[in-house]
């Protein structure tokens, strides 16, 4: 009887030590309190949240050409740098995507350059689509109106009103493979981490400073939900008196004389803006508008044999500021007169 007596203390006293071990041992993830778990999300979704307007960089993982490429294709780019937010990768570089060709033209007669304006569709990582938006790659071929004009005007002698000069051509616009521009997370999502950011990485949530602007014309930040698009002409000694207005739709837009420069602020999409002189001498832009980005345009006359020829060729803002120092702000186009109702009251105070 006293063994047993002992036995049983000694479960006991097993019992009774095992029961602080039992309640030290850790929960699973499941069996968290609610104050715990909402304790602990909002610290993991903001060290995955890719904010709407992060800027990515990206690389063309195929060269894009106007010898090759026509405006509705698609062509492969790739992730350039990693998508860093608060210090985490989300996306790793090297993530393959897609993009499209706005509008693809060949050179012209009379010496008119090709264009080519690219636009960015999405990323894929991480078994998602990752919708991009504003980017900033576009440009015009090299331009060989001053030969064209030489040889029209040479072949005067040997030709009727020397059009000979319309059959010089201008030139091609190709990016390699590897050409590298920013583009813009078209909406805020949510990303697993991927691991800590390597030391050097840009964070895609920190902005940038501002530079100093030096006399440069500031334009201002597109209105929200709008894009606004900046056409501007550079002043030369050899654009005095030669003008175009700028259309879209037959709309007039503004007028571009020498050194004027106008905003357009429109609503996001495709848009195609027409120039011409008299008589209708014409050239055409596709621009894809994102919301809350500025695109530039810069036009200019190439002074033909017989009459101006306008030209509306893709720029950036490195462009505007260059000029800009000497642009002045072109009036708005002339505004219909208003119907003879309207002026009834004017009318009448001023007999």
């Amino acid at each position: 009887m006293k063994a047993l007596s002992v036995a049983v203390s000694l479960l006991a006293v097993s019992l009774i030590a095992s029961g602080p071990a039992a309640a030290k041992s850790p929960r699973h993830p499941a069996s968290r309190s609610p104050r715990e778990a909402s304790a602990r999300a909002p610290r993991e979704a903001a060290c995955c949240q890719a904010p709407a307007g992060a800027v990515v960089e990206i690389a063309l993982a195929e060269a894009v050409s106007t010898k090759h490429q026509k405006t509705g294709d698609r062509f492969a780019i790739t992730l350039a740098e990693p998508l860093v937010i608060d210090g985490r990768v989300l996306v790793r570089a090297g993530a393959p995507g897609i993009g499209e060709v706005i509008q693809a033209t060949r050179p012209g007669m009379g010496g008119k350059p090709a264009k080519l304006v690219l636009a960015a569709r999405y990323l894929e990582a991480q078994g998602r689509r990752i919708p991009l938006q504003g980017l900033q790659l576009a440009a015009g071929g090299k331009s060989n109106a001053m030969a064209a004009q030489a040889v029209g005007l040479s072949g005067i002698a040997f030709g009727p009103l020397g059009f000979i000069g319309l059959a010089v051509p201008g030139g091609n616009v190709t990016f390699a493979s590897g050409t590298s521009a920013t583009a813009e997370l078209a909406r805020a999502l949510f990303l697993p981490s991927l691991g800590a950011a390597p030391p050097d990485a840009v964070d895609a949530a920190v902005a940038l400073p501002q530079g100093d602007h030096d006399g440069r014309i500031v334009i201002p930040p597109a209105p929200n939900g709008k894009g606004q698009v900046v056409f501007f002409r550079a002043k030369t000694l050899l654009g005095t008196g030669l003008w175009f207005k700028v259309r879209e739709n037959g709309v007039a837009l503004g007028k571009l004389s020498n050194g004027a420069y106008f905003v357009r602020v429109t609503d996001p999409g495709v848009h195609t803006f027409t120039a011409a002189t008299e008589p209708e001498a014409k050239d055409q832009l596709k621009l894809e508008v994102d919301p809350g980005q500025t695109y530039y345009v810069e036009g200019d006359v190439s002074k033909g044999v017989a009459i101006g020829v306008p030209d509306l060729s893709p720029s950036d803002q490195a462009a505007f500021d260059k000029a800009s120092k000497s642009l002045k702000l072109s009036p708005p186009p002339e505004a219909k007169s208003a119907p003879p109702a309207a002026n009834s009251a004017t009318n009448a105070a001023n007999p």
